[in-house]
C-alpha cells in the first residue's frame, strides 16, 4: 500500500491469503472482503502441499481443497472475485512467495495460529522479510464481525496506510478507533504523550474515522496491553516506529504483547515500511 494515498483508498487490487490446516478460514475470510477493492479486486486461496509428501497426498488435497473452496464460495456471495488453487512447492513459504509473484499480489494474509499462545513462525517473518507487498498476520480471539472497540498504538504521527486499513476495518463493523500511547511511569513523559496523541487524532479525523484517544501508563507494556484490551475486540500493531515502544516487531516482545492481549490481534507491514 502507497503510504501517500489518503482516505480515497478503494482497498487492496489483489490479496493472496493461503489457508493451512489450522488457519482460521471464516475470520481471514471475512477480513480479506473488508480490506479488498469489492469492485475490482480480486482474493486467491491457496493450500500449499510440499513436494514429496506424497503417502499424505491424497488427504492433504482432499483437506486443502475443501478449505479453499469454501472460502471460495464464500466471497462468492460477498459479491468479490475470488479465484482458487492447490499449489505444490518445496516450502510453504516458498509456494507462497512464488504465487504471490505470479498473480502480482499487493497483500498476503496469514493466521498467526490458533492457540492464544501461539508465537510468529518463522515462516511468517520470512515472508515479511521478502514479500515486494504488504503483510497482514492475524490472530483471531473474537470473531471479526463482532469488532466494536479497536485499538490502534502509536508512538509518533500514525501510519496513512495503516489508517487506510483500518478505516476498511471500521466501515465494515462498525467499529470506533482509539488511540493509545503508553507511557513508562518511572520515567516516561505524559506531557509527551498527550501531544503524540493530540496530533495522531488529527491526522486519523482527516480519515473520517470516528476516535478516541487513551494514555497507558505503567511499569510493564504486557500488563498494560492485558489491562486495556479487556474492552476491545482488536489490537492493531506495526512494525516501525509508529509503534508505541520503538522496538523491531519481530521477536519475543511482539509475542508478549500478543500473548498478553485480550483480543484479536492484527499485525501490519506496509510495503515501505522500514523495520
Amino acid at each position: 500500500m502507497n503510504d501517500k494515498l489518503k482516505e480515497n483508498w478503494p482497498g487492496y487490487n489483489k490479496i493472496l491469503l493461503p489457508l493451512g490446516h489450522k488457519a482460521d478460514i471464516n475470520n481471514l475470510t471475512d477480513l480479506a472482503s473488508y480490506i479488498i477493492d469489492r469492485k475490482k479486486g480480486e482474493v486467491k486461496f491457496i493450500h500449499v502441499i510440499r513436494e514429496g509428501s506424497y503417502i499424505d497426498l491424497p488427504r492433504e488435497w482432499r483437506e486443502g481443497a475443501k478449505r479453499v473452496t469454501e472460502s471460495h464460495h464464500k466471497m462468492m456471495t460477498y459479491g468479490i472475485h475470488s479465484d482458487r488453487e492447490i499449489v505444490t512447492s518445496k516450502t510453504i513459504k516458498r509456494g507462497i512467495l512464488e504465487t504471490a509473484f505470479d498473480m502480482e499480489a499487493e497483500a498476503i494474509i496469514l493466521g498467526w495460529g490458533p492457540k492464544p499462545g501461539t508465537k510468529i513462525s518463522k515462516m511468517a517473518s520470512n515472508i515479511m522479510d521478502n514479500f515486494h507487498g504488504d503483510v497482514i498476520i492475524y490472530k483471531n480471539r473474537v470473531d471479526i464481525d463482532q469488532t466494536k472497540r479497536v485499538m490502534y498504538p502509536v508512538a509518533k504521527e500514525p501510519s496513512t496506510s495503516r489508517l487506510n486499513l483500518i478505516k476498511h476495518i471500521v466501515q465494515e463493523t462498525g467499529a470506533t478507533l482509539t488511540l493509545a500511547h503508553y507511557v513508562d511511569k518511572r520515567d516516561g513523559s505524559r506531557q509527551k504523550g498527550k501531544e503524540v496523541l493530540a496530533s495522531a487524532k488529527e491526522k486519523a479525523l482527516e480519515f473520517n474515522i470516528d476516535v478516541e484517544t487513551m494514555m497507558l501508563e505503567g511499569d510493564s507494556l504486557a500488563a498494560s496491553i492485558k489491562k486495556a484490551t479487556e474492552d476491545f475486540e482488536l489490537l492493531v500493531i506495526g512494525p516501525s516506529g509508529d509503534w508505541w515502544v520503538y522496538q523491531t516487531v519481530f521477536g519475543r516482545t511482539t509475542d508478549k504483547i500478543a500473548e498478553a492481549a485480550q483480543c484479536s490481534v492484527l499485525l501490519h507491514k506496509y510495503k515501505s515500511e522500514d523495520e
